[in-house]
């Protein structure tokens, strides 16, 4: 899993333990640092309803990425959705789209109504994704830092829609450290190697903080 946190810096020293991979959100000025890292990989773009968090055309050919994962549940009538999804067709190079699968709906309904039919931060809804639905023996994640420091990489491409302390407020908020750590020890069957610059994390099972 690559997110966009400043620890994403230290894929070099482990993008050899892995085959397939998320990118997560719009990763275009990502892409531009370190995709040769991850070129020949199976790699899967994990994203929101967001017509501006889709990559360029040219990234889904250049890195022949085909699968497209949207973290909000299907309804025919969610007018931003479908033009998503007409959004992702019209580019016309052969991607397949998929909706949350709505049993994902279990884990966050302690976000309240406003959170009812989608999640509040992508990163950690992708991290769900890979630990309940995929349950991989191994998972290797970089860049989820909380926004405990800043991105890795300036947003040029899509300048940021909220500040990195609005991005911190929310995660306070819902205690969204505290449901990531609840998410992990509830996932035996996959041990997280993490690459993380937040220092709140805390001992667990089948759990390596990465150096």
């Amino acid at each position: 899993m690559l997110l966009k946190g400043a620890s994403l810096e230290k894929l070099a020293d482990y993008n050899t333990e892995f085959n397939h991979c998320f990118i997560v959100s719009d990763f275009d000025d990502e892409l531009a640092q370190i995709g040769g890292l991850i070129a020949g990989k199976e790699i899967t773009h994990f994203t929101n309803r967001s017509i501006q968090a889709r990559l360029s055309k040219d990234n889904y050919l250049k890195y022949k990425i085909r699968n497209i994962q949207l973290g909000q549940v299907f309804r025919v009538n969610h007018f931003r959705l479908m033009q998503t999804f007409l959004c992702y067709k019209a580019m016309r190079i052969g991607l397949k789209i998929y909706s949350l699968p709505e049993r994902l709906l279990d884990y966050h309904v302690q976000f309240g109504d406003e959170y009812a039919l989608k999640f509040p931060n992508t990163g950690m809804l992708s991290f769900l994704y890979a630990l309940k639905m995929i349950k991989p023996k191994r998972l290797w994640v970089f860049g989820m830092d909380f926004y405990s420091s800043p991105y890795m990489v300036a947003q040029k491409t899509q300048p940021l829609t909220i500040g990195l302390q609005q991005q911190v407020d929310k995660l306070e908020r819902l205690n969204l450290h505290g449901w990531a750590v609840n998410i992990i020890e509830s996932s035996p069957d996959t041990e997280v190697q993490m690459c993380s610059y937040y220092d709140g994390w805390p001992k667990m099972k089948r759990f390596r903080l990465l150096e």
